[in-house]
């Protein structure tokens, strides 16, 4: 599966992916259903849009170009973030992917 990742860009100035690529590799969390796993892409939301979903949708759309077949949102954007739902629902519509809430344990 071609994945992309999203993360809340506040939380990229602390975090390099320090939980979500050791899922991937040893296929934990969110990504204990793939067999064979192939990450496109790894970004951020592109910065707080309180709601505003254009930031997040242009960066799903790229990682969709890139040739991803699923988004994740990291569990930094998963976990905590107050727009998640009205975020994951606009990639839904607007990019025209699955998207799936967390990545690692």
């Amino acid at each position: 599966m071609k994945i992309g990742i999203l993360r809340c860009d506040e939380h990229s100035n602390r975090c390099a992916g320090y939980g979500c690529f050791p899922a991937i590799q040893n296929k934990t969390g969110k990504f204990e259903e793939y067999d064979a796993i192939e990450l496109v892409g790894f970004d951020s939301c592109g910065g707080c849009g309180r709601g505003k979903a254009d930031k997040i949708v242009e960066r799903g759309q790229r990682l969709k170009d890139k040739g991803a077949e699923v988004i994740h949102l990291g569990n930094c954007l998963a976990g905590v973030c107050p727009f998640k739902d009205v975020y994951a629902e606009a990639l839904t519509e607007k990019v025209g992917i699955p998207v799936v809430m967390g990545t690692h344990p």
